[in-house]
């Protein structure tokens, strides 16, 4: 019997938990009919819908003692059947629903298992600015219900508390890893890998798998590298280094890419930097934009005030004032303004 019992429980574990319970329930209805059939006539265990019940409780040691065996054959039925056999099915099946979770847990820690979800923001790569380009990510609004995946060549997940952060285990420059992420079903795929080489092949196999309608934004790290990302052939868009927060954006709202060309020093249009000078009278906003654009055509879209304080697209009748800083756009360095007075 304890090879039998041995053998029951090797076989359950290995089908993850079927045949305990199968033999659990098997055990039920024979200890239910061998108990009807061993006690007096007189016993309520006679009745089957009683014996079952007794075979429950005693099988899982709750022993609430309403029902009993009272002859010698049926407390042998007991012994053997319900309590012996029960606790150590019981015992097996505990272990194995216990040894289960833990198991996936950690293939989940570990990135073993695959990517079932869709819709997901897939990140290729993972850097030290990662998590504040997810926590990005997750404050904008149109990215706030989608998972995040990041699928990278590291041996544990890097944001293990963070809440719908799910992490893949892979080189992400190859085709194995991005399907393991669930890539065809993405909705948005972010690459950023730290190094451009891998980046680069890793953008040859996204552009493979991705979806129609999934968009692909690549960050290039060297400026010398963008010439080779330009020559790839597809759907997708070249960010030079940016911030997390930029980043997000760019992926939504594609910023990058005026402000790739006013951040180039050899572009037509650059951001300068002018200070209000003593000389000049309060006025307010509007009137200065519209003269800077009619008499010099400069694009002013910010100020700085005299304590530090950065407004961006300010109000109409905001007043600037002597000392105050005023950001513009222009073709090059403003030198020398005449100020309206």
């Amino acid at each position: 019997m304890l090879y039998f019992l041995k053998d029951l429980i090797r076989m359950g574990l290995r089908r993850k938990g079927v045949s305990l319970v199968f033999a659990y329930l098997a055990l039920l209805m024979i200890s239910s009919l061998l108990i009807k059939l061993v006690e007096p006539s007189d016993s309520a265990l006679t009745h089957f819908d009683q014996a079952l019940w007794w075979s429950i409780v005693t099988s899982t040691t709750v022993g609430y003692g309403d029902l009993f065996p009272v002859s010698n054959p049926g407390k042998i039925v007991a012994v053997i059947l319900p309590i012996f056999m029960g606790i150590g099915l019981g015992a097996a099946f505990i272990t194995h629903i216990a040894s289960s979770l833990i198991e996936r847990r950690d293939k989940k820690m570990h990135g073993e298992k695959e990517y079932k979800g869709m819709d997901h923001i897939l990140l290729v790569g993972s850097t030290d600015e990662t998590e504040q380009l997810i926590e990005q990510i997750q404050k904008d609004e149109a990215y706030t219900s989608r998972d995040v995946v990041i699928v990278a060549d590291i041996s544990r997940h890097p944001l293990p508390d963070m809440d719908d952060v799910f992490f893949v285990k892979g080189r992400p420059d190859t085709l194995h890893a991005l399907n393991k992420a669930n890539i065809k079903k993405a909705a948005q795929i972010v690459i950023h890998t730290g190094k451009d080489e891998k980046s680069l092949f890793a953008l040859i196999n996204a552009l493979k798998l991705k979806s129609t309608a999934c968009e692909i934004t690549v960050r290039c790290i060297s400026a010398q590298s963008l010439d080779t990302f330009s020559s790839i052939q597809g759907d997708f868009q070249i960010i030079m280094q940016m911030t997390a927060e930029m980043m997000v954006q760019a992926m939504q709202d594609k910023v990058h890419l005026p402000l790739q060309i006013l951040l180039r020093n050899d572009a037509d249009e650059e951001i300068y930097y002018v200070v209000v000078p003593e000389a000049v009278q309060d006025f307010t906003w509007w009137p200065l934009h519209d003269y800077f654009k009619e008499k010099y055509n400069y694009l002013t879209f910010a100020i700085q005030t005299t304590d530090k304080k950065v407004m961006v697209n300010p109000s109409k009748k905001e007043i600037v004032s002597k000392g105050y800083g005023i950001w513009l756009m222009a073709r090059k360095r403003p030198v020398s303004i005449t100020w309206p007075l």
